[in-house]
């Protein structure tokens, strides 16, 4: 501090702190007269001491190095890779607290950026996961070359540089089981390819994904591969992934430099390249590139609450329909739903899905909401809306306005582009109706909401 008690931030350098808030990646927020400090594994009620690590124009980010007046929920965290990889952010709070704060994320979301009076939100509740531990159905974990060997482990927080784990607690165990065979097969064998090199854009092997269902057993693996393989190395490959013993083994082709997992091709190479997982009483199947809920359990109550919230709605317009997880619930409830999903692959998934459960009152639409919205001319008496993180397209929000539905519900993975939206709707005379938080994502800063606006 200088003469007058004013904290001065410099790069390194170490300072006491308050912690006030929450941020939405899960770091503490300090406020002091020189900006916004950012503290890495602090909590809310918190006073640390920190060390700099970064400073920007209008903030600092800094690392927990002691903490000198603990919150009451504060906790051990369970893994000893914690705080190393980047996976989880809030093991250091214990289960209660963790979903008290995701509570705040999402009021502090629709009141700073929805722009909703608080007193909307005071008995806000974060629902609890079935489990908060080892409920992860899908893990993806990337490969490199390091040194003349193939590594894979867990990106550290806010890089690409790997945390090599043996096994994570918040995986299911069926995927921890399948990561250690794979594991002990790169450990004592070599292979006729190698792990992959971001800079280089060389090397073979990109990612590896386990994904399995936890009510059904059935697990599937595949690895994600850059180029074309030699028979040789095709068939090294799937003696590797057969040592983790999956019900079906793929190879997903992605030769395109970046971050994104998964390219467009997939092939089988034993089994059919699709597993099944019950969500409540319907079976519900995916492949390699299909997007379904990590968290089981929860995924169930979420969609059970979400599709509650349009009972009574005789015709029910879906956006962002995925494989058809949420439209069976919709579907069990409605007279029509008209379904709306941009990628083609999951469309195919979802009439599987749909037909496997018995519905034939279920139109499914490929393309783009914004498009698609704009052509149809039917009635209907509700909206359900699922975007990805990125949140609607203001198009699609436009349009939902002027399509005559009084009722949306909006089922959203951050709460930022959920308030955003919301407030888009609400400039334009709806009202939220009632907001609900679920906990999808245990030990992480990440939480799941389902919001209702009427018109």
């Amino acid at each position: 501090m200088n003469g007058k008690g004013r904290i001065i931030i410099r790069d390194n350098s170490s300072i006491t702190l308050d912690i006030t808030g929450l941020s939405s990646d899960g770091a503490g927020i300090s406020r002091t007269e020189s900006g916004v400090v950012f503290v890495q594994g602090a909590l809310p009620g918190e006073k640390v001491s920190a060390r700099i690590v970064a400073r920007k124009k209008d903030f600092a980010v800094a690392d927990t190095v002691s903490v000198i007046e603990a919150s009451h929920g504060r906790a051990i965290p369970k893994c000893k890779y914690y705080g190393r990889c980047g996976g989880c952010q809030l093991q250091h709070a214990d289960y209660p607290t963790q979903l008290r704060l995701k509570a705040g994320l999402v009021r502090d979301a629709m009141t700073r950026i929805g722009g909703f009076d608080a007193g909307l939100f005071d008995g806000l509740e974060c629902e609890p996961s079935p489990e908060s531990w080892g409920y992860r159905n899908k893990a993806s974990f990337p490969v490199q070359g390091i040194n003349g060997r193939i590594m894979t482990g867990f990106y550290r927080a806010g890089t690409h540089r790997l945390e090599l784990i043996r096994s994570c607690p918040v995986n299911a165990t069926r995927i921890n089981a399948m990561y250690s065979r794979i594991l002990d097969g790169l450990e004592r064998n070599h292979y006729p390819f190698d792990g992959y090199n971001e800079q280089s854009h060389a090397g073979k092997l990109r990612h590896i994904i386990a994904r399995a269902g936890i009510n059904t057993g059935e697990s599937l693996l595949s690895f994600v591969i850059n180029g074309k393989l030699s028979a040789k190395s095709v068939k090294a490959l799937a003696s590797l992934g057969n040592l983790s013993r999956p019900d079906t083994l793929t190879l997903n082709h992605n030769s395109k430099p970046g971050n994104v997992i998964l390219g467009t091709y997939t092939e089988n190479l034993t089994g059919s390249g699709i597993i099944s997982e019950l969500l409540g009483k319907y079976r519900l199947s995916f492949d390699t590139a299909s997007f379904f809920q990590v968290n089981t359990g929860q995924a169930a109550k979420l969609f059970a609450y979400a599709s509650s919230q349009a009972e009574g709605a005789r015709n029910i317009l879906e956006l962002y329909s995925g494989t058809g997880s949420l439209t069976c619930w919709l579907a069990d409830m409605a007279g029509s739903v008209t379904s709306v999903e941009e990628w083609r692959g999951a469309v195919r998934m979802a009439g599987h899905n749909l037909k496997a459960n018995g519905f034939d009152n279920v139109r499914t639409l490929c393309g783009r909401s914004e498009d698609v919205i704009a052509d149809l001319r039917d009635a209907y008496d509700a909206v359900v809306l699922d975007p990805p993180r990125d949140g609607c397209n203001r198009a699609v929000l436009e349009a939902v306005n002027d399509f005559g539905v009084r009722r949306a519900v909006y089922v959203s993975c951050n709460p930022a582009t959920l308030a955003r939206d919301c407030r888009i709707l609400a400039g334009h005379g709806w009202r939220l109706e009632s907001l609900r938080a679920f906990d999808m994502f245990p030990q992480t800063a990440h939480v799941e909401s389902v919001a209702v606006m009427a018109k």
